[in-house]
C-alpha cells in the first residue's frame, strides 16, 4: 500500500515539473523546478531523469536547461484532431440559456456565411428562433459581425462586394471597417433590430490552440426584453461563456 502512494506521489510531482514549462518559460534549470515546486533538489533531479528517459523532457547539457519534447507535438494533435467544437460548447450553450432564459447558440464561417451547428433554446414563452445548418448573412447580426471581424480584409471586402450586388444596398466601407474592429477590441458584437426586427443579439469569438478564429457564441432575444441592467449581464456571460469553450479547445488567453 505504502509503495503505491509513493508511486501516485512520484507522478503528481512529475507532471508538476511539467506545468512548470509556460510560453514564456519554455527552458528551465533545476533551481527553477525547485523554486517552483518546493521540491527538493535530489528529487527534481529524479524525477528529470525520468522524464528525460521516457522522451518527454530534453536536456540542454551545456546551458543545464530542460525544456519539453517534440513528443508532445504528437499529443497535441492527437487532441486537436479529436476536439469537437460542438461537443465541447454543448454544456455551455445550456448553462447560458438557462442562466438567461434567451436562446444561446454556436455558430460557425462556412462559405462567407454564418451557419448555426449547434443552439439551446430559450425558456421565455416568445424566443429568438435559429435554423441549424442554415446560411446566415455575415455582414447584418451580431453573430454574423462578430464572425466577419475576425476574417482578413480581403474577405471582409469579398463579402461585403457580394451583399452590395445581391442586395443593391451601399456600405460606407470605412464605417463597417471601424465598427468591425471596435468588435475586435471589445471581444463582443451587440445588435438591435439589424438582421431581424424587434430582435437583440450578443456574440463573442471562440478560438482554438491556435489562436485562431473557430466559431461564435450568440445569445439572443427580444429586443424589448434586453435592459440595460440584463445588457451588461448577459455581455459579460457571453465573453465568460466563450472564454471557457476557447479554453476546452485549447487556447491560451
Amino acid at each position: 500500500m505504502t509503495k503505491t502512494i509513493e508511486t501516485v506521489q512520484s507522478v503528481e510531482r512529475a507532471v508538476d515539473l511539467l506545468f512548470c514549462f509556460s510560453l514564456n518559460e519554455p527552458e528551465l534549470s533545476v533551481n527553477d523546478f525547485v523554486n517552483k515546486t518546493g521540491l527538493n533538489r535530489t528529487t527534481v533531479f529524479r524525477l528529470l531523469t525520468s522524464l528525460k528517459e521516457k522522451n518527454l523532457i530534453v536536456k540542454d547539457e551545456d546551458r543545464g536547461t530542460y525544456r519539453l519534447s517534440l513528443t508532445f507535438v504528437g499529443f497535441s494533435q492527437i487532441v486537436s484532431e479529436n476536439l469537437d467544437i460542438r461537443k465541447e460548447a454543448l454544456p455551455e450553450l445550456k448553462k447560458l440559456s438557462l442562466l438567461t432564459k434567451e436562446t444561446v447558440s454556436l455558430n460557425v464561417l462556412q462559405s462567407n456565411r454564418r451557419i448555426c451547428v449547434e443552439k439551446a433554446d430559450g425558456s421565455e414563452d416568445i424566443r429568438q428562433f435559429v435554423k441549424l445548418g442554415y446560411p446566415y448573412p455575415l455582414v447584418k447580426g451580431a453573430s454574423g459581425k462578430v464572425l466577419l471581424a475576425q476574417c482578413e480584409e480581403s474577405v471582409i471586402d469579398e463579402v461585403l462586394d457580394e451583399w452590395e450586388e445581391m442586395n443593391a444596398e451601399a456600405f460606407d466601407r470605412s464605417d463597417v471597417k471601424e465598427e468591425l474592429q471596435e468588435i475586435r477590441d471589445s471581444g463582443y458584437c451587440l445588435s438591435k433590430n439589424d438582421r431581424v426586427l424587434g430582435a437583440y443579439s450578443i456574440s463573442t469569438p471562440i478560438f482554438n490552440m491556435q489562436g485562431e478564429l473557430i466559431g461564435g457564441l450568440s445569445i439572443s432575444g427580444l429586443a424589448m426584453r434586453l435592459t440595460e441592467e440584463k445588457e451588461q449581464e448577459f455581455i459579460s456571460k457571453a465573453i465568460q461563456g466563450a472564454r471557457e469553450i476557447s479554453r476546452k479547445m485549447g487556447y491560451l488567453s
